[in-house]
């Protein structure tokens, strides 16, 4: 994953900094979980092994050693929490991943998701506490109209659905993507699943 390198490089330098800020980690179209799982359980190794063994290896106390990442998967569809909770709980991340049902089709609650200091955890039915966003991502997960909504953040352009409100998050957020592509700009797509409207041209997201 090349997200991974981004995550752990982030963790590495809230630590030299002395950072205490725990920040959130958004998986847009989370399914099963597995994305949220292998970030989370990747991370959380690396937090483990390499940032906490050098503090004590150099005599260092930690300020806190929380782990400085919260993972929330978020998707539509109802039996989500159900497939992402026990893969969790199996792979020791529950403490450090939530399961959130919303439709991201509807840019008002992505707006609120992304902003408000709580939301409800749909596998337990209980409010979470929630800290600034550092990553959004999504994979095998296309919404133009989100992917443009989220991109309105970073520009200076005024956002162009004025039903929805102006989305902003902090600077330095972090969106990544991993979908299906065309090979070029003029190739056909002669595959069944996903639909060819559901694929990126070459070039789109430049």
């Amino acid at each position: 994953s090349g997200l991974l390198p981004l995550l752990k490089d982030w963790i590495s330098k809230a630590e030299g900094n002395h950072q205490r800020i725990p920040c959130t980690v958004f998986d847009l179209g989370s399914g099963a979980g597995r994305d949220v799982c292998y970030l989370a359980e990747e991370t959380k190794a690396f937090y483990h092994n390499s940032i906490l063994q050098q503090h004590t290896k150099e005599q260092n106390k930690l300020h806190c050693n929380q782990f400085p990442l919260h993972f929330v998967g978020i998707d539509n569809h109802k039996g989500s929490a159900r497939r992402c909770e026990p893969l969790w709980r199996n792979r020791r991340i529950d403490d450090i991943t939530t399961s959130h049902l919303m439709n991201l089709n509807k840019l008002d609650l992505v707006s609120d998701c992304f902003t408000n200091t709580t939301f409800i955890d749909q596998a337990t039915k209980s409010e979470k506490s929630q800290t600034a966003v550092l990553c959004i991502y999504a994979i095998r997960f296309l919404n133009r109209k989100l992917l443009s909504y989220i991109a309105s953040s970073a520009s200076s352009i005024e956002n162009i659905d004025h039903e929805s409100p102006s989305l902003y998050l902090p600077i330095g957020t972090i969106m990544a993507m991993s979908h299906f592509c065309k090979p070029t700009k003029t190739a056909e797509w002669n595959f069944d699943h996903p639909k060819v409207s559901n694929v990126l041209d070459r070039d789109e997201l430049s």
